[in-house]
């Protein structure tokens, strides 16, 4: 008796495991750069270090939600305009709301308008002209920085964020960012729809065997195309949340995300290649690409050191990726 109760133990363990085995891994690793950090630096582990971790990451996993939108429908997706659009969007609101609520709604509208027309722009190009996403959408933040040079060219950037995006983004409730509240009424929302509706199941199945969802009736190019509006019009709004939580707009402010987001969807473990999409998984991998960051400021690398750093993460992750899928 004892014997099958440990075995079936030893049995669900296993399951569990194989599971969850990707979450455990990352898990692990921001752990270890904890550890490391409280070792080489000291004060690392405190609880102001590990909130302001968690806000900063958060803001690598709402760029990453874009990118987990437009790779599980497969096709080789990606989007690096995502940064730029951003950008765009918290350029051109700020004047706009001028530090009140009541200018608000129309900055929303701004944001949706931007974000669906570069959206469908590259989602048109990628999904029925047949362009390879990586060259489209590295087409679409030159020509986005384009437009944000000519709109800033001789001129400061002007106009504050209303009041309620600087308390949704940059204020806090106790000693937690309000911002962390955001993120996981986001998570819930992105979790219950990838999992529990049709339009979840319709886009893994266009990720998983793009010739299996067509024979089924279901509209490739269409889905293909809407992700890549959504995932634009997610990134628009968090501009809205970056002009928040930095008070002000400038050029370049969401650029730097672009390459975190990517490699937060990789060191999740979420498949390039589609099919498949764990949002909590993309938050571990923002988490553990913020602790890097913050460990390497700390020891004295700076901006060199973080680029360094994410370059090294994906290309040790890419390589693991390749080298699996050469296995199955």
């Amino acid at each position: 008796m004892e014997k099958t109760l440990l075995s079936k133990r030893k049995e669900n363990l296993m399951v569990f495991y194989g599971n969850y085995k990707k979450l455990i891994a990352v898990c692990l690793l921001i752990l270890l750069l904890f550890v490391l950090g409280q070792l080489l630096v000291g004060n690392f582990m405190s609880t102001s270090q590990l909130l302001l971790t968690i806000k900063m990451s958060s803001f690598i996993a709402f760029f990453g939600l874009c990118q987990m939108a437009v790779i599980s429908v497969g096709g080789n997706g990606l989007d690096l305009s995502v940064g730029y659009t951003a950008t765009l969007t918290a350029v051109l609101t700020a004047s706009v709301m001028d530090g009140k609520n009541a200018n608000l709604p129309q900055a929303l509208l701004m944001a949706f308008g931007i974000g669906i027309l570069v959206g469908l722009a590259n989602g048109l190009l990628i999904a029925y002209v047949k362009l390879p996403p990586l060259v489209v959408t590295l087409a679409m933040s030159s020509i986005l920085q384009g437009i944000i040079n000519v709109y800033t060219a001789g001129k400061n950037i002007t106009g504050k964020p209303s009041p309620v995006l600087q308390l949704i983004a940059a204020k806090s409730t106790g000693i937690v960012p309000n911002v962390l509240f955001l993120l996981i009424v986001v998570a819930v929302a992105v979790t219950l729809l990838m999992n529990k509706t049709k339009f979840g199941l319709i886009v893994y199945g266009v990720g998983s065997n793009e010739r299996t969802a067509y024979l089924s009736g279901i509209n490739v190019r269409v889905v293909r195309c809407i992700a890549y509006i959504i995932g634009s019009t997610l990134a628009s709004l968090i501009g809205l949340l970056l002009i928040g939580n930095m008070g002000t707009a400038f050029k370049d402010m969401g650029s730097n995300y672009v390459m975190p987001s990517v490699a937060a969807v990789v060191v999740g473990g979420v498949s390039m290649k589609g099919g498949e999409g764990n949002y909590l998984a993309v938050i571990l991998g923002a988490v553990f690409l913020q602790t890097l960051t913050n460990l390497l400021v700390a020891l004295g690398w700076g901006d060199a050191g973080k680029w360094l750093g994410f370059g090294l993460v994906l290309y040790i992750l890419l390589m693991a990726y390749v080298s699996d899928r050469r296995r199955r």
